[in-house]
């Protein structure tokens, strides 16, 4: 069999596995109440706790798939929810059809509507405060309209490495209450 109808099968079958397995996840924690978009807080202390919101986001995206990358990092001057222990690298990589069908259905699920239509309901009932991936920023406080990124520290795109076009990660950033774990999606998930 030729390898471009390889990849293109294994995508779709990725695709419809992932899909089956998260199509009863993508409900809202609760129906009626919605929580408002998180507004962008950017670090302002440096905290080397990973949150309990980052924990349980990294927990649930792991358990379909990719692997666990880093939440709390070492403060370093610049600007991270990374420093503060609210974000979380999924490692994923963006040259794999299967991880690509694995992330397209995520952003899916977390960006669909809820049952009373209310847009983006999963994301931002986990406090998502931005998502970025393979070259795009999904922004809480831009109603989650992809936006090209390009990393500050890239001069070009074409030269600039797979992590930070992040190619080799799905980036997730949360709110501050996000990641204290104190919006509605984490305060309904049964203990663990």
């Amino acid at each position: 069999m030729h390898q471009g109808k390889i990849t293109r099968a294994l995508s779709i079958a990725v695709t419809a596995l992932v899909t089956t397995l998260l199509s009863g996840l993508a409900t809202p924690a609760h129906a009626g109440v919605i929580d408002d978009y998180a507004r962008y807080q950017p670090q302002r202390n440096c905290s080397h706790h990973d949150k309990p919101g980052a924990v349980a986001l990294a927990t649930w995206l792991t358990a379909h798939g990719g692997g666990w990358g880093a939440i709390s990092r070492p403060c370093s001057g610049g600007v991270s929810e990374h420093s503060e222990g609210r974000a979380f690298d999924w490692v994923l990589s963006a040259s794999n059809p299967a991880d690509v069908a694995l992330a397209d259905a995520i952003l899916g699920a977390l960006l669909a509507p809820d049952a009373e239509g209310n847009p983006h309901a999963l994301a931002r009932e986990m406090g998502i405060m931005y998502i970025i991936w393979n070259d795009r920023m999904y922004a809480s406080y831009d109603a989650f309209e992809p936006k090209r990124y390009k990393s500050s520290s890239c001069r070009k795109v074409r030269t600039c490495s797979d992590t930070l076009r992040h190619r080799d990660h799905m980036h997730f950033s949360l709110s501050r209450q996000g990641g204290k774990a104190r919006t509605s999606w984490y305060l309904t998930q049964p203990p663990g």
